[in-house]
């Protein structure tokens, strides 16, 4: 969440403006990248966790779901379906909300606050799907 937008401020800090176009190619690539780091780091610290304490006898634990319980375990893969889910929101998300404020251009400034406005809420989710998932059956 930190580093995300001060890469995107270095890669771009001498254009005065970044488009639309380019806009959602980093959207993309913070999307994939971020999604699957998360997920695949996720997975693995909760399974650790999970074979230290055994099984948990708590009910209140959350539950995978009928959608969530049907995707893979491990990590890497989860995070591949989770990065495409992501990728899929997350750029129409930005297209619609970019159309509906006829906005076409970021300045350099603005791209990186847009960045700290979404990746930590998105990896917020990312990682707690991650968790339920392996969590569930």
């Amino acid at each position: 969440m930190v580093v995300n937008p001060i890469l995107a401020f270095l890669i771009n800090r001498n254009a005065e403006s970044v488009s639309l176009s380019g806009i959602i190619v980093d959207t993309i690539i913070t999307s994939i990248v971020m999604t699957w780091l998360v997920t695949v780091f996720s997975a693995a610290d909760i399974n650790r966790q999970l074979l230290r304490a055994g099984r948990f006898k708590n009910e209140n634990l959350p539950k995978s779901g009928p959608v969530l319980s049907r995707l893979p375990r491990k990590g890497r893969l989860l995070g591949t379906v989770l990065f495409i889910c992501t990728v899929l929101l997350m750029v129409t998300l930005t297209v619609s909300l970019f159309s509906l404020l006829d906005i076409t251009e970021l300045s350099v400034y603005r791209l990186a606050l847009f960045k700290v406005i979404y990746t930590g809420p998105v990896a917020y989710v990312v990682a707690r799907l991650a968790i339920i998932r392996q969590l569930g059956p």
